[in-house]
């Protein structure tokens, strides 16, 4: 039994000696290239961190800018849209005012004084006096899906 508690006295401290060695110690130069290497990680992961707080701070700008622009959009698009009504009331008061004058025209010319309506044909081209006649154009236009809304 003595020569057992010898052996685990001398070879315990041999044990210990050698795991360091082989496994546990390094020199100074190895150490010196860790920290660095350490060094420049954390520096790599800080300037990432800051990276992407700023790529998250543009995300948050760009959101509300695209907020306001869609915003933005629904309003012009209703703008749009009062617009091309009032065009179509004008342009139909237009035609009624047309239609005035060209019974009031024929009345005049009217040998019995009784009004002769005068139809206006379909594809002849106003008078220079007249505008133009696209109350069917704006119409359509007015009808149509997308002109009622943001796409």
């Amino acid at each position: 039994m003595c020569s057992l508690s010898l052996i685990r006295k001398v070879a315990c401290p041999l044990v210990l000696i050698g795991a360091l060695v082989l496994g546990g110690c390094v020199t100074k130069e190895t150490y010196s290239a860790q920290v660095i290497r350490t060094n420049n990680f954390q520096r790599q992961l800080a300037e990432e961190e800051k990276h992407s707080a700023d790529l998250a701070a543009e995300i948050v700008r760009l959101k509300i800018q695209i907020a306001e622009l869609e915003a933005q959009n629904r309003t012009l698009t209703t703008q749009l849209n009062e617009a091309k009504a009032q065009v179509v009331r004008s342009l139909e008061e237009v035609g009624r005012l047309q239609a005035e004058i060209k019974q009031a025209r024929a009345a005049a010319l009217a040998p019995s004084g009784a009004a002769a309506p005068m139809p206006k044909a379909r594809g002849v081209a106003p008078s220079s006096t007249e505008p133009p006649d696209r109350l069917d154009e704006l119409k359509d236009d007015a009808a149509s899906p997308h002109a009622t809304g943001p796409r």
